[in-house]
């Protein structure tokens, strides 16, 4: 009797299996579309491993209840070191050896904005909104500032002020050795909003960014004198849900142009002195774009990426192999991009066709940050362990 069963649930269980392979034959039996697409491996590595840095995660998580604090960039790079937040310090790595250099105490564990470094300071906002300032050398806190909200991206820093938005779209200009607010602007906030902000850029003595009622605003950077305000995208629904068109994407200026993107909407490029729209299109993305030699490239919220022609906005180029795969912001070093996903690869398209050039499988784990300067690499994962690369 007992073998009996054995053998109907063997022969029930081959017919499962028969039939699964029955329907999977006809067509019948449909992928699940939020699925990461399965990558083709049959491409060269195009990464040296340098060095790695690990950072080891305890096989049981005691802070269950505790604050869960999270920023999108913990790491920045300046002057051939990397500034890496780690709990409650800054470490000071070298690029070439991975060494650690130096080790400062931090304020706050409780990092909201990331790092960001420039002009022998370095600057970093927490949870309660409050920024601090530190002098890069020597580690020694410069000056703190209270804000009533909190910064979500990363802080723009020059020779003389810092520029910084925070999530209920106030955009600052402080001065970098007092933290004195110069000048601030408020935008309308519109009633839904995701969570992310856009982080400003400059360009020649302008400040450009866009805030998440799906504007794009010039601002002189001495002043605070608005220029222009336009609109990037229309309204394209009547619901809230409908309306979302957060500006989270940093704008690019190049030339008399600069070109600006925002979820649920287009990718436009505006006149810089005048605001005027040259074209636009429809293109939804919340991750920074990129221009290459006349082509602006972004990842949709799709996460398709896609190439436009940034004199008119007609597609160039679209790759669909990489979606549902958490990728990272895009970064550009000479004629090629590089993006890492969630199952530690990193991977190289040719910048002016979209087409696949490269593939590196990392001991990583799901990647969220990747950087480049002066021909490397350099790739942090999830839990905090960072790697330097050299390309081939």
């Amino acid at each position: 009797m007992k073998n009996f069963y054995v053998l109907t649930i063997i022969f029930l269980l081959s017919s499962c299996q028969t039939l699964s392979s029955i329907q999977e034959t006809l067509g019948l039996v449909q992928e699940d579309p939020n699925a990461p697409v399965k990558l083709d491996e049959n491409y060269e590595s195009f990464l040296d491993v340098n060095w790695k840095k690990n950072v080891d995660k305890p096989l049981l998580n005691l802070n269950l209840f505790n604050e869960n604090i999270e920023s999108n960039l913990f790491f920045d790079i300046n002057a051939g070191t990397i500034y890496n937040l780690n709990e409650k310090q800054i470490e000071l790595i070298d690029i070439e050896t991975g060494q650690l250099t130096e080790v400062f105490d931090l304020e706050t564990d409780r990092i909201i904005s990331g790092v960001s470094v420039g002009y022998n300071s370095f600057l970093y906002v927490d949870a309660d909104g409050v920024v601090y300032a530190h002098d890069s050398n020597s580690g020694d806190l410069k000056w703190t500032k209270e804000l009533e909200d909190v910064v979500l991206s990363k802080i723009l820093i020059t020779s003389t002020l810092v520029f910084l938005q925070t999530s209920s779209d106030v955009l600052y200009g402080m001065d970098l050795q007092t933290g004195e607010t110069r000048w601030q602007k408020q935008a309308q906030a519109p009633l839904l909003s995701i969570r992310g902000t856009a982080s400003p850029i400059t360009y020649e003595g302008l400040i450009f960014t866009s805030f998440s009622n799906g504007r794009l605003a010039a601002i002189r950077a001495l002043d605070g004198i608005q220029l222009w305000e336009k609109p990037i995208s229309r309204l394209k629904g009547s619901t809230e849900l409908e309306k979302l068109m957060d500006g989270d994407s940093n704008a690019i200026a190049v030339n008399e142009d600069v070109f600006a993107s925002n979820y649920n909407g287009s990718l436009t490029r505006f006149n810089i002195r005048s605001g005027d729209k040259i074209f636009s299109v429809d293109h939804s993305t919340s991750k920074p774009i990129i221009f290459y030699k006349g082509s602006i490239v972004s990842i949709n919220t799709d996460e398709e990426i896609v190439g436009f022609n940034a004199s008119n906005g007609i597609e160039s180029w679209r790759s669909q192999k990489f979606k549902n795969r958490g990728l990272t912001n895009l970064i550009l070093n000479d004629d090629k991009i590089y993006f890492g996903d969630f199952e530690g690869y990193i991977h190289q398209l040719d910048a002016e066709t979209g087409m696949i050039t490269g593939l590196t499988k990392t001991d990583l784990k799901s990647i969220s940050q990747i950087a480049t300067f002066s021909d490397k690499l350099f790739v942090q994962d999830e839990d905090g362990s960072i790697a330097g690369f050299s390309l081939k």
